[in-house]
């Protein structure tokens, strides 16, 4: 078992919070500092604020549009986003210093993220291995898309809760598919998600394959909260979410 990671709670109460800011620190490119690289809007940098012990944490700034998001973005724009994210991601993963790193971005009110301006964080932890963690398992389901570059299923084995939806880049496939797939999913919670929601996580992970979870976000289940004890929804309700997700909408033909 890996031991929990420490939150520093004196750095982590000086971040500013959406709707308590003046001012949008992302909407400021002149102002950040610890810039890594650039490219276009995009802008990867340190983190100004390392609240997790041990870890180098790095954040992507994805576009100077601060009402924008992963489900509003043009065709190109997306691809960039996601190539860009998966490029520095390989990089620190690249990096010795590290025992795993680990990538992920949060959309809306639930998600858990401080800051609306779209961008996702690369951190790199120097001794906690995420992998531990994961089981082959947890990315097995139903399939309702595949292409020649990837498939997406509803996972049978969620790591956290309901509804959790994974996309599998295969061995020798092409990141704008990938990224296309990863939209219409977040597009398909915000929208369709048979209980309504206005928040999401997308998780990656490196285990032999590019895996994405996507993750739809209400308040927490006590079950999983207290025990541990995950949930999936009744059959009824996972056939019905399966053929809106196969219907013409979203990935039908």
């Amino acid at each position: 078992m890996n031991h929990p990671v420490i939150f520093n709670i004196s750095i982590g109460s000086q971040k500013p919070h959406s709707g308590k800011q003046p001012v949008c620190p992302f909407c400021q490119p002149e102002s950040l500092t610890n810039i890594l690289e650039q490219r276009e809007d995009m802008i990867w940098l340190m983190n100004k604020y390392p609240v997790f012990a041990e870890t180098e944490p790095t954040l992507i700034i994805e576009t100077a549009e601060h009402n924008s998001g992963l489900s509003r973005y043009a065709k190109k724009k997306l691809h960039d986003v996601i190539s860009f994210g998966l490029e520095k991601w390989d990089v620190m993963e690249h990096d010795k210093r590290f025992k795993s790193v680990i990538y992920f971005r949060n959309f809306g009110p639930n998600s858990g993220g401080s800051q609306r301006h779209p961008h996702s964080q690369i951190i790199g932890l120097r001794d906690y291995d995420y992998r531990d963690n994961i089981d082959k398992e947890n990315f097995l389901g139903p399939i309702f898309h595949e292409d020649e570059n990837c498939y997406a299923s509803l996972s049978s084995y969620p790591i956290c809760g309901m509804g959790e939806l994974n996309v599998t880049l295969k061995s020798s496939g092409k990141p704008d598919t990938f990224a296309d797939t990863i939209q219409t999913i977040a597009r398909f919670i915000l929208h369709d998600f048979p209980i309504p929601c206005t928040s999401y996580n997308l998780f990656f992970y490196h285990l032999r394959r590019i895996h994405v979870k996507i993750f739809p976000r209400y308040t927490a289940s006590p079950l999983y909260m207290g025990y541990r004890i995950t949930h999936v929804m009744d059959s009824d309700s996972e056939q019905h979410m399966m053929n809106i997700l196969k219907s013409n909408k979203y990935f039908g033909d």
